[in-house]
């Protein structure tokens, strides 16, 4: 099927061109000079977002604790949020090991969602493209085990070491850490420190060697490797020792510019830029995006957000160019996970693409593109 959009500022690599786009057989053909088509009336178009890290397709599985979705209906519902908001590229985040107490994150109900994913795609019920973003929580006893049964899945393609051990990085204040265990889970003093004493136990034990085997186990897969929370110098030491090559939310600017230093992808959260700062008291994406640190977005819990924020880096106080800020949320992070096909309006490149109006200095979507195909 062809296609050609006419009368679009379309956001390149390096500029913004008025012109036509001319689609064909899944990928950009050409950038032409305007003529029929369909009409964009000066609309941006811009590459389909990619979004490496989303926790969102739990919240659609259990909408409310104790509360389970069908899980392929679950996936649909996500995934139509995704695309509505310009995201075409879904890496859909989920915990091993995790002992959170959410609901989500249980053995059964990770293969639960994962088949439920799995089914919606083989239907053709997903109008973006879902791939699997392990995220390995290295303290736990089972992560190896865990990895064995899920992360030979076929639509795995990245891996994430975290640790969410009380006292550092995400959680570097313990004390505040544990009040929050004794609000939301109802817990005594006595049973929030046996629980503190329980994880630190853990981590001192498995850390060093789950590290390794997710290292080993991105290596044979030929799978991108991100390190995620890192706080301090040593974290990204140890990142890079693992051969990672993404840090994901570093939580202060010493640790984003040692990971910048050595050719680290730094990649944010975007709902950090929209609220003003990260909701844990760590390092704020705006100064991260200030000092020259910033490489890439990731919605983490609101698929909107990505969109928002790479248009808010291109206004004041930023000022990066469009195709610079636009890059934060297509190119850049489809880049750092080795997905070389997509991510910019180029000749040759997937055609996945979105139409922004931006009405009272919000970006709305109006159209969007995969494979050249419209589906939203």
């Amino acid at each position: 099927m062809e296609t050609r959009i006419s009368n679009a500022k379309i956001v390149t690599p390096t500029s913004i061109i008025e012109s036509s786009l001319a689609v064909a057989e899944g990928k950009i053909q050409a950038i032409e000079p305007n003529g029929a088509g369909v009409d964009f009336d000066g609309d941006y178009l811009i590459p389909g977002l990619v979004d490496i890290h989303t926790d969102n397709l739990e919240k659609h599985f259990y909408p409310r604790p104790g509360v389970d979705w069908d899980a392929q209906s679950a996936a649909i519902i996500h995934d139509g949020q995704c695309v509505s908001v310009g995201i075409t590229t879904v890496f859909d985040s989920l915990s091993i090991g995790s002992w959170s107490d959410n609901e989500a994150r249980y053995l059964e109900n990770i293969l639960k969602l994962v088949e439920g994913l799995e089914a919606a795609d083989n239907e053709k019920q997903l109008r973006g493209s879902h791939l699997l973003h392990w995220r390995c929580e290295t303290s736990s006893p089972v992560l190896e085990d865990l990895m064995s049964k899920l992360v030979p899945h076929r639509l795995t393609h990245l891996l994430s070491v975290m640790d969410h051990t009380p006292g550092q990085r995400q959680y570097p204040d313990i004390e505040k850490h544990k009040a929050r265990w004794k609000a939301h889970l109802g817990l005594t003093d006595e049973e929030v420190d046996a629980r503190v004493a329980n994880a630190q136990e853990k981590q001192a034990k498995y850390t060093p060697m789950n590290r390794s085997v997710v290292d080993k186990v991105a290596k044979e897969r030929k799978l991108a490797l991100a390190s995620h929370d890192d706080q301090l110098p040593e974290h990204i030491h140890d990142a890079l020792a693992i051969n990672a090559t993404i840090a994901e939310f570093p939580t202060t600017l010493e640790a984003a510019r040692l990971a910048k230093d050595n050719n680290m992808t730094v990649v944010m959260g975007a709902p950090n830029l929209m609220r003003g700062g990260s909701y844990s008291g760590n390092a704020s994406a705006a100064d991260i995006a200030e000092e020259g640190l910033l490489d890439a977005f990731a919605s983490d819990y609101v698929p909107r957000s990505m969109i928002e924020a790479a248009f808010r880096l291109s206004k004041a106080p930023f000022s990066w160019s469009l195709p610079e800020a636009i890059a934060t949320v297509t190119s850049n992070p489809a880049e750092s996970v080795g997905l070389s096909d997509r991510g910019r309006i180029e000749e040759g490149k997937r055609a996945d693409f979105v139409r922004v109006k931006v009405k009272d200095g919000r970006p709305l979507v109006r159209g969007v593109w995969v494979s050249g195909e419209r589906v939203g």
